[in-house]
């Protein structure tokens, strides 16, 4: 039985993953290049949180680690579900860029409580993680809140809406 410690690192690892195959699919119907190459770094940041995410979750045992994965992979295909969903409706960059925000939304919400569970369980490995992700995760909201605003000056308030 996980603890909510080692729940809540579950689902940070799972919205990372999700995060880089949201970005992908953002990717494919935004029109700006500048956009597009944030993605690009959010994708590398959330590979690199999905690799740290890994080495600390093994800290606790083959069994455990199991149990944890197990873990992140249904938070993962929920996550997978929704993305698809909504990108399944002929979703334009705007509209996108809004799911996106969500996502990173979500993932500063999950880092965050990640970060005062390990707090109080003085756990240094994870509370230097959770600090470390809360950061890059912060970051990618603004990105994907500046994102939106970017595309929305771009557009024409009376033109043919996408899809």
């Amino acid at each position: 039985m996980l603890t909510e410690l080692q729940e809540k690192l579950a689902e940070a690892h799972a919205l990372a993953i999700a995060a880089s195959t949201v970005t992908h699919k953002v990717e494919a119907v935004t029109p700006d290049n500048e956009l597009k190459l944030e993605l690009h770094s959010m994708r590398r940041e959330a590979d690199e949180t999905r690799a740290r995410c890994g080495v600390l979750e093994h800290r606790f045992g083959a069994d455990l680690a199991g149990e944890v994965l197990a873990h992140v992979n249904t938070t993962s295909e929920k996550a997978a579900d929704l993305a698809g969903a909504w990108f399944k409706a002929g979703t334009g960059p705007l509209a996108a860029w809004s799911f996106l925000a969500m996502g990173e939304a979500a993932e500063v919400a999950a880092w965050t409580a990640l970060e005062i569970f390990a707090a109080k369980a003085d756990d240094r490995p994870l509370l230097e993680l959770a600090a470390w992700a809360l950061r890059i995760q912060r970051a990618h909201l603004d990105t994907a809140f500046s994102g939106a605003v970017r595309l929305a000056e771009l557009g024409d308030p009376n033109g043919q809406r996408w899809g």
